[in-house]
């Protein structure tokens, strides 16, 4: 066990419960870890029906997600763990703290589930039937977010699009009827309509860039020892791999870019950032995770190099702040002051090692500027600047 696994085990700090839920379907390159695609639910959802076994050690990830450190898979020479989105919610949606008895008490609509309310001593692992943006029920997930996720897993090749990595769905599943019919009993304001499904995917690890997690890349001290960077070796090979992935994850239209006719349709990002919807395996790739983000969009051709070039440039700060936190971290251990010149000259040289081996991406300099050139199969090239003025 290394590090990281070591920590993760020491992270738990969550029971859930495993039930039987109808599997709805799996991602066909996971079909041996079918025996992991079953329902999951939190401590609150487990006490409310009286479900006391079999329990599984997990970690909490955002308000609606746990991972299991117990439960681990070898691919492309990275570890990744079993992860559930949708096993009940842990905090509040109008309160903005912990869910709590008295307030599961309040939403119910059913008075004569309220014995069993009562009976809770805990909130944690909730599923409602509140509707959460009409996307899903609140602490579950739903229908259309369900299976869209699980299409761009099956899309990949394990976790990648073509070099852009992905925390993979390997199975969707189907929440118990007696426990949707429960939760609908349940809410605030409105409910979700259609049914309560929940993802079983794969995940490197849960350190975020900047939110939803207590190790953040955007404060490397919190995680280098973590991930047994101890050397410059170590570290510089960490850094390689982010910007490679990172420059991956910003290209990812022209990465999925399909010529249909006049026309060019790619994978874009909608309503979805870096900051707190990828994961970063330890080492140093970055895991697109909440995949229920990516939609198809087509665009004619003479539109293709400005729709790439503008998802590009709608999540390049986040992935160049936290670059510039690993590189200044990097110097910094190994005693090296620089000026920020120098550190950006050093920079651009490690950008173009990074891609040096990427079929979509080689960089070119032009008048002083490095720039990024994409390419792609019948789609036109597309040329962004990424660092100006640099020798």
């Amino acid at each position: 066990m290394n590090t990281f696994e070591r920590f993760l085990h020491e992270s738990i700090d969550l029971q859930l419960y495993s039930v039987n839920a109808e599997i709805s379907a799996i991602n066909p390159q996971f079909k041996s870890y079918k025996k992991w695609i079953t329902g999951y639910i939190g401590p609150a959802t487990a006490e409310l029906h009286d479900i006391k076994e079999p329990k599984l050690n997990a970690i909490k990830d955002e308000n609606r997600n746990a991972i299991f450190p117990e439960f681990s898979v070898n691919l492309n020479d990275k570890t990744f763990f079993l992860a559930i989105k949708g096993c009940g919610a842990y905090e509040d949606m109008y309160e903005g703290k912990l869910l709590s008895p008295p307030r599961i008490r309040n939403a119910c609509r059913d008075s004569t589930c309220l014995h069993l309310v009562d009976k809770l001593t805990t909130g944690t692992g909730f599923i409602m039937g509140e509707s959460w943006m009409g996307e899903s029920p609140y602490g579950c997930q739903g229908f259309i977010n369900a299976f869209d996720e699980l299409a761009f897993s099956k899309l990949a090749k394990l976790d990648s699009i073509n070099g852009a990595h992905i925390c993979p769905v390997i199975g969707v599943v189907q929440l118990p009827p007696e426990i949707e019919e429960m939760a609908r009993k349940f809410f605030w304001f409105s409910t979700y309509k259609d049914h309560f499904y929940q993802e079983i995917r794969l995940m490197p690890s849960n350190i975020r860039l900047y939110f939803e997690s207590s190790r953040l890349v955007a404060n490397p001290s919190s995680f280098f020892s973590l991930f047994d960077l101890d050397t410059e070796k170590l570290i510089e090979k960490f850094e390689i791999n982010f910007i490679k992935s990172g420059i991956a994850l910003l290209s990812l239209f022209l990465r999925s870019a399909k010529k249909e006719g006049d026309n060019i349709t790619g994978i874009i990002y909608q309503d979805v950032w870096l900051d707190k919807d990828c994961v970063v395996a330890p080492d140093g790739t970055i895991h697109f995770a909440d995949l229920e983000g990516l939609i198809w969009k087509t665009v004619s051709q003479d539109k293709f190099a400005e729709t790439q070039s503008k998802e590009w440039e709608k999540l390049a700060f986040e992935f160049l702040f936290a670059l510039v936190k690993i590189d200044s971290y990097r110097h910094q251990l190994e005693g090296s002051k620089m000026s920020w010149n120098r550190q950006r000259e050093e920079l651009a040289l490690l950008i173009q090692l990074a891609i040096n081996q990427d079929s979509f991406v080689y960089s070119k300099n032009q008048n002083k500027d490095l720039l990024i050139v994409l390419e792609g199969t019948e789609v036109p090239l597309v040329e962004i600047p990424l660092l100006e003025m640099v020798n």
